[in-house]
């Protein structure tokens, strides 16, 4: 039971970041999928923008490794990455 509960918390530690990192991937997904190839660029600097903003300053306050931190932060950007996908692409229609 224990064990459980553990996993349970470590989950919840990450949804923070992942509701942080909704935003740019938000604004990205609804720039790359409604506006069209000339806009591709400005979705991609969301993105990089976006991501790598958020990314830096949780390095900066985490005591953790930086490999750690931005190994965790990928998964949380792929995360974010698919609930703005499927905001954008299926709820929006």
């Amino acid at each position: 039971m224990e064990t459980v509960l553990d996993i349970g918390v470590g989950i919840l530690r990450l949804v923070p970041l992942i509701l942080g990192f909704y935003i740019p991937a938000l604004f990205g997904m609804a720039i790359w999928s409604e506006r069209g190839e000339g806009y591709r660029i400005k979705a991609i600097l969301w993105f990089a923008i976006g991501f790598g903003a958020i990314v830096v300053v949780h390095v900066l306050f985490r005591s953790d490794s930086a490999v750690q931190v931005v190994g965790v932060s990928v998964v949380q950007i792929a995360v974010a990455l698919c609930l703005a996908a499927l905001t954008v692409y299926k709820l929006a229609d």
